[in-house]
């Protein structure tokens, strides 16, 4: 994996982690996404853009390969990084959504497969195209998901007639991340059975996203 650019543009490869909505993990995607670019040999920050700074108090452990910032030193040395993982506030106005989604590579909108996250993935899909922003600039990612369940299909329904592009990878539900929250620690450090499915839900997410950034930006041609 890389996770520097493709085209033609300097500075870092951007993504930023938004949700209209909250308790859709979307810091735990940030947090994970960061540390697999990290540990596949990339300079990473994560700006921490959350009111609550989860993610600084996730860090405050030093169990992450990375180090997380507040979203304001953006202004200072970004260039050193390859990779710059945002975790934006949690229910952002939807002029600031946009501005992520404009001043980034993919704007990543973590989803639960119930009410709840659908419809904070509907009002995310129709600030983004009131806003102009191609629908090839955003992705949702399903999370807190049963495997093969049919909360999961009918989600991913949903999202289709929403226009909103689907990442095939998910994340399962598990306490496998409150776990590893608490513990300040990454999922992977987690010693349950669960755990190590859990690290590689965010393996294969991380692949897809580059992939798709990587054809967007090349023009459709792998």
């Amino acid at each position: 994996m890389t996770g520097t650019r493709t085209d033609t543009h300097t500075g870092p490869l951007v993504i930023s982690v938004a949700s209209l909505k909250g308790g859709v993990g979307k810091t735990t995607t940030a947090i994970h996404l960061a540390a697999h670019l990290a540990l596949a040999g990339q300079r990473v920050l994560l700006a921490d853009g959350d009111r609550i700074r989860t993610a600084t108090a996730w860090a405050r452990g030093g169990n992450l390969p990375y180090p997380v910032l507040p979203i304001t030193a953006l202004a200072r040395g970004v260039g050193q990084y390859d990779a710059v993982i945002m975790d934006t506030e949690g229910g952002v106005e939807n002029g600031k959504l946009v501005e992520y989604a404009q001043s980034s590579d993919l704007i990543l909108l973590p989803t639960s497969p119930d009410i709840n996250g659908l419809d904070g993935a509907s009002q995310t899909a129709e600030v983004l195209r009131a806003g102009g922003v191609p629908a090839s600039q955003s992705a949702a990612l399903l999370t807190m998901v049963r495997p093969g369940g049919m909360k999961d299909i009918n989600a991913r329904k949903g999202l289709a007639e929403l226009g909103l592009p689907v990442l095939k990878a998910s994340v399962r539900i598990s306490e496998a991340f409150r776990d590893a929250s608490n513990g300040a620690v990454l999922v992977r450090d987690i010693k349950t059975d669960m755990a190590p499915r859990c690290w590689r839900d965010y393996q294969d997410v991380t692949a897809e996203i580059l992939s798709m950034i990587a054809v967007r930006q090349t023009g459709g041609q792998k």
